[in-house]
């Protein structure tokens, strides 16, 4: 089968769902499919995944619409595959009218699939709003099928009351960005001595685009409340707009005001394998999300996947996981309020003063990895695949 994915990020550009597009396109090609990526101007191929296409997309306004239909011409793909991330395209609508403005290569067989990562409103203008959910709709309803990557907005898209946006949408939770594989010959010890940890000391990670969600400046705080012989790496860099890049600016300049340079160690873009090596040498790893912890985060379902104890952000109240089970505290992570410097604190200090408990943890957390697997995943994205094209 030809499919042609479209994805806004795409390695080595920063961000989740360029990651996941690149681990979904290896495991697509693996399976004996052709692949191929129409993506940002700075996104490159790799020998692991599917071929870039010449044309990268410059901005994703409407000139990029002409743009994909020269490449289908091109290609001929059986499936065209939107991997949607409202902020991942400039907030731009001209991605959600996509699946319409195929309805010519629609008659002559073309299918079009829209994964949505999150379902944020794009930008048009102050005020606008209903039409900004019309336009958020629209790439779900005008697609032969959908993708939802979490419970939450699968409910939504499902709701019976509210009007389904499209019947034939799939639940497909994501897998990890980086799957256990660090580099050869790797010795755990060989990596935590980078940090110069002293003698009883600990090791915190944090994986993941530095942004203001992901609860950072609750983790600079509390490195100011735990023992100096407590390090922290964060894994990652800033995000590519100037928000993110401003943001990673403060953050940096707040670690020089709290005097932990030598304490705190920020990687930026990191190769998968490093990756994996500095998860494996942590004593734990820190996810504390402003908006609570869910499976669309990338992060999270790595770190649990590396058997690692995780310490992350309680989901906001009335928010089910469900079909996937909820992260149960003292069971698969330790979870914490919100911004709550004090709770990050204590949770790091039983990490380090309880062991069955980090061990117990970190068995159950992977346990939890299998409803994740890359190979689910490709078998439930070639059925759906195969539904849609016959």
């Amino acid at each position: 089968m030809r499919i042609l994915m479209v994805s806004a990020e795409y390695p080595p550009m920063m961000g989740g769902v360029g990651d996941y597009t690149r681990r979904l396109n290896g495991a697509l090609t693996h399976q004996g499919h052709e692949v191929a990526v129409v993506t940002g101007n700075q996104g490159q191929a790799y020998r692991d995944a599917a071929r870039i296409y010449p044309v990268r997309v410059q901005r994703w306004d409407r000139s990029c619409l002409e743009t994909i239909r020269q490449v289908i011409a091109k290609l001929q793909p059986n499936i065209v595959h939107i991997q949607y991330q409202t902020g991942a395209y400039g907030m731009n609508v001209a991605i959600n009218t996509l699946p319409r403005k195929l309805s010519y290569e629609r008659k002559n067989g073309l299918k079009v699939v829209t994964t949505a990562h999150d379902l944020l409103p794009p930008y048009l203008f102050p005020k606008a709003g209903p039409l900004r959910e019309w336009y958020t709709k629209r790439i779900i309803r005008d697609a032969d099928a959908a993708i939802m990557t979490n419970a939450g907005d699968y409910h939504r898209v499902m709701n019976e009351r509210a009007g389904i946006w499209n019947p034939r949408t799939m639940f497909i939770p994501i897998g990890a960005n980086v799957t256990p594989a660090p580099p050869r010959y790797y010795e755990r010890s060989l990596w935590r001595e980078r940090f110069e940890i002293p003698m009883g000391g600990m090791l915190l990670a944090y994986f993941g685009l530095l942004t203001q969600t992901k609860g950072l400046d609750v983790v600079v705080d509390a490195m100011q409340q735990l023992p100096e012989t407590t390090r922290l790496v964060m894994i990652g860099g800033a995000g590519d707009s100037d928000a993110d890049q401003a943001y990673a600016q403060q953050l940096k300049q707040k670690i020089s005001r709290a005097g932990l340079e030598q304490r705190v160690i920020i990687t930026g873009y990191t190769e998968p394998a490093d990756v994996s090596a500095y998860l494996m040498a942590a004593d734990a790893v820190v996810l504390p999300f402003n908006d609570g912890y869910s499976y669309r985060r990338g992060s999270l379902i790595t770190a649990l996947a590396h058997q690692v104890p995780v310490i992350t952000t309680r989901a906001p109240a009335g928010l089910a996981q469900d079909p996937l089970p909820e992260l149960i505290h003292e069971q698969h992570a330790l979870l914490i309020e919100p911004q709550h410097v004090g709770q990050l604190v204590a949770a790091a200090q039983r990490i380090q003063q309880e062991p069955e408990l980090a061990f117990m943890m970190s068995r159950q957390g992977r346990a939890l990895t299998d409803l994740f697997s890359w190979e689910r995943i490709v078998q439930q994205h070639e059925e759906l695949y195969n539904t849609l094209v016959g």
